[in-house]
């Protein structure tokens, strides 16, 4: 069928096609196919291709990473600056190549993969002047702030923040812990040294990255990571032994103080790390521990502006200052106090417990050679002193005796150092921290000029009323030779404040420490480190006084009626006395029998005395304030002043610290404030001062008594505000007699010749010298007989008596008759030239 019949096909368009095209078409359409499929295949074997070249680089990106990250892991990148100046006097700054700083640099700036920028800085004379470490390396600072985040020279920012750290030439905080560091390059990874090191990084870890951290090092492990810090810490102490200001002393003088305890002067710094318990001597030689504040190495120069114009700055005198933390009352809480301590220069090695002061631990003592003893003795002194600072008002008042420093008498005026601000008070701290050429002498503030003086008798321990009216006081109270710092200098930021590490070596808990609310001191040391004196006033001698804690003493017999039975004064008269003070109600905490209609006025005891002097007027306070127990504070016009302007406000601060101490108030002479008033203009001032009196006398609820030798113009408005009057007349015959025996009897048997002949020889012979002395006379005269018999090394005579008896009576006749001279010639007119 197939040979007889035409074949025919449909084509696709549904005509008919002869069975040769289509055959034809056919063909074309399966290579069409067979094109497609390799155009596919070609297509699928490219796509293949550049798929395996991108994993190709990929794994060859990953292996230069893993290069990279060991290479980083295991060396530590260090740029090298140097900044010197032109002829022009413009800063040419830097970098130069390892080689080149070798030779011989202001601060570098880092740039990304650095781990240490090192500068050398010069003088605009192209000087070398000292060397800056700005450290980058996120694991050399993480170490870094685990070593030395005690240290206030340094300042560490919060996780987060810019933490690059400079430190400057000598490199004060690494010398101070160098065997540390250098202990801890020579350690194992897993050793006990790298302990909180490591906890430090796995915390760090936790912590947001630092935008500055390349990837490597953000995905490095905590071994990978102490390996780095490892390896930049031997980078950088290798470079700083070798920094012209240390190699010196790394080579010879760390071993000298280690091994034969010896520093030379220009080495002094190193011997004091912040936080160091240090012993001096500087009050009274007493001994006593300071804390460290911060130690620069920095040495200033004295000037001899004695030696005329031409030679007026030349440097003189090198010496160092240490600054310090004493620990101090100021009447309301206890505080840390800043002080510098001034070494003078010397020659050569010296030991160095033979400093004017040194670390504690230096301290040799062949019975303490642990200095427990000595830490001891010191915290039982320091209980005392505790003891003594917080004794309440009414229970101030001690007996002393031994030597102390007097700052002088009188009263420091209080107008206007109210007014002052704290910025005022104190001297500002120009200089920064680390820019030690800076660093001025006006921060230290100089105390008033001191004097040693004995002294026995009655004190009041009061820092509050020395602080406010000693003379020549700053802010803080004198300790010794004891210069102070103007200002604390310590920073409050809130990196600083949050710093527990720096807290606890600066001992900053120890601040503000108010008993009523803190209680006793928790820690040994705070009694360790109080100083061996008090503050106080001394009442006989009216100065006030630096005490030795240790010579103070409570009063044996605080009320005593034996100096009152003596008194020469009518007994009626002395028992009124006695009574009134005995039931005065003031500062005993009881209520009075009758009150007045205005609250707080009229509750003092107000006694007026008034007589010829050395009747006995001031042996009656004496006695009054004995008798009661209570200090007699004695104050004179002098201190109060007389312009009316001063006198209130001196008055009423007078008689407030009277109020304070529970004092009976003795006002000697009050003769200017006693005088009545007058309606005469150039009577104002005198007006003035009555009122000003009057005024303060109405408030004021303690004891005072008044004194005066003029009664004949007495003001009416004073006389009604006095309690009690009593009028002092000449002392008879007997009444002399009695107080010279009142003297011969209160002399030791062991100290006196032969009484019973200096009683004769009194009995027969006084009556004629005897006459021309008052009461206080006659005591001069047996003070002064015995201390010319102590002068000869003797026991009291007759003769001593007789001679200051009879020297004194005729001394007395001359000046009467003299002063009757003068009075003739007034009365007739006839002074002449």
């Amino acid at each position: 069928m197939a040979d007889n019949t035409e074949a025919t096909a449909g084509a696709q368009d549904g005509s008919k096609l002869p069975v040769t095209e289509l055959t034809i078409r056919s063909k074309e359409m399966q290579y069409m196919e067979l094109l497609e499929k390799r155009i596919a295949d070609l297509e699928a074997r490219l796509m293949e291709s550049e798929k395996g070249k991108k994993t190709d680089e990929k794994d060859d990106t990953n292996k230069a990473i893993a290069r990279s990250h060991t290479q980083l892991l295991e060396s530590t990148s260090i740029r090298y600056r140097q900044v010197k100046y032109t002829d022009d006097g413009l800063e040419d700054a830097r970098d130069i190549s390892e080689k080149e700083f070798a030779k011989v640099e202001q601060s570098g700036k880092a740039k990304e993969g650095d781990d240490i920028v090192w500068t050398r800085h010069f003088t605009n004379e192209n000087k070398y002047d000292h060397t800056e470490a700005l450290i980058v390396g996120t694991e050399l600072q993480n170490l870094l702030k685990v070593k030395l985040s005690h240290d206030p020279r340094l300042h560490f920012p919060n996780e987060g923040e810019n933490n690059d750290l400079t430190i400057l030439s000598p490199f004060e905080p690494i010398l101070h812990i160098w065997t540390d560091l250098e202990k801890l390059v020579g350690s194992e990874l897993d050793s006990e040294e790298w302990a909180d090191i490591r906890a430090r990084f796995e915390e760090s870890a936790k912590a947001t990255p630092n935008m500055k951290m390349t990837l490597s090092v953000r995905l490095s492990t905590t071994d990978e990571r102490l390996r780095k810090a490892k390896k930049d810490l031997t980078t950088l102490l290798g470079h700083i032994r070798a920094t012209q200001e240390v190699s010196s002393y790394l080579n010879s003088g760390l071993e000298a103080s280690q091994t034969s305890g010896t520093i030379r002067f220009e080495y002094l710094w190193t011997l004091f790390p912040p936080g160091e318990l240090v012993y001096a001597t500087p009050f009274m030689k007493q001994p006593q521990i300071f804390i460290v504040k911060e130690s620069l190495s920095y040495i200033e120069w004295e000037r001899d502006n004695n030696r005329g114009d031409r030679d007026q700055n030349k440097r003189t005198q090198k010496f160092w200052y240490l600054d310090c933390w004493s620990y101090d009352w100021d009447g309301r809480k206890y505080n840390r106090v800043p002080i510098t301590l001034k070494f003078d220069n010397f020659q050569g090695a010296k030991k160095i417990n033979t400093l004017s002061c040194y670390p504690l631990k230096y301290r040799e003592d062949r019975d303490d050679p642990d200095n427990e003893k000595l830490k001891e003795k010191l915290i039982a002194r320091g209980k005392l002193y505790v003891d003594y600072c917080e004794r309440k008002q009414g229970k101030q008042m001690l007996d002393y005796e031994g030597d102390a420093i007097s700052h002088g008498s009188g009263f420091q005026k209080l107008k206007g150092r109210a007014q002052q601000s704290d910025s005022e008070m104190v001297i500002a701290y120009l200089g920064t921290l680390w820019d030690v050429r800076n660093r001025m002498s006006s921060k230290h503030m100089n105390i008033s000029k001191a004097e040693i003086r004995h002294k026995t008798g009655r004190v009041m321990i009061d820092f509050k009323s020395y602080l406010q009216h000693a003379p020549d006081i700053k802010s803080n109270g004198p300790i010794g030779d004891i210069e102070f710092l103007s200002s604390t200098d310590e920073c409050h930021c809130g990196s600083c404040l949050s710093n527990e590490r720096l807290k606890e070596n600066q001992r900053q808990h120890y601040d503000d420490w108010d008993p009523l609310k803190n209680g006793a001191f928790t820690s040994d040391e705070q009694y360790l480190i109080c100083p061996p004196r008090v503050l106080g006033y001394h009442l006989e001698s009216r100065t006030w006084l630096e005490l030795d804690v240790e010579k103070l003493q409570n009063i044996s017999q605080p009320v005593s009626d034996s100096a009152f039975k003596k008194l020469q004064l009518h007994r009626a008269l002395k028992e009124l006395i006695k009574k009134l003070v005995q039931s005065h109600t003031s500062g005993t905490g009881k209520k009075p029998l009758m009150e007045d209609i205005v609250k707080g006025k009229g509750q003092g005891l107000v006694i007026l005395l008034h007589g010829p002097p050395g009747v006995g007027k001031t042996l009656t306070a004496e006695s009054v304030a004995s008798l009661t127990g209570k200090p007699l504070f004695s104050i004179t016009t002098s201190d109060i002043g007389l312009s009316p302007a001063d006198v209130e406000h001196n008055l009423e601060s007078l008689f407030e610290l009277a109020a304070r101490w529970h004092a009976v108030l003795l006002f000697d002479e009050a003769d200017v404030f006693l005088e009545s008033r007058s309606s005469h203009t150039s009577d104002l001032t005198r007006n003035a001062l009555v009122s000003v009196l009057l005024r303060v006398l109405e408030y004021y609820s303690g004891i005072l008594i008044l004194t005066t030798n003029r009664i004949n113009q007495f003001d009416i408005a004073v006389q009604s505000r006095v309690n009690l009057g009593i009028k002092y007349i000449n002392l008879s015959m007997q009444q002399k007699q009695s107080i010279f025996k009142q003297f011969i009897d209160s002399i030791p048997p062991d100290k006196i010749d032969d009484k019973e002949a200096i009683e004769a020889w009194f009995a027969e012979d006084s009556e004629e010298w005897l006459e021309q002395l008052n009461g206080r006379q006659v005591r001069n005269v047996m003070f002064s007989a015995g201390n010319l018999a102590q002068r000869e090394g003797e026991c009291l005579r007759r003769e001593h008596v007789e001679i200051m008896a009879k020297h004194t009576a005729k001394f007395q006749a001359d000046l009467k008759a003299v002063v009757q001279a003068a009075r003739s010639k007034a009365e007739a007119g006839q002074f002449g030239d």
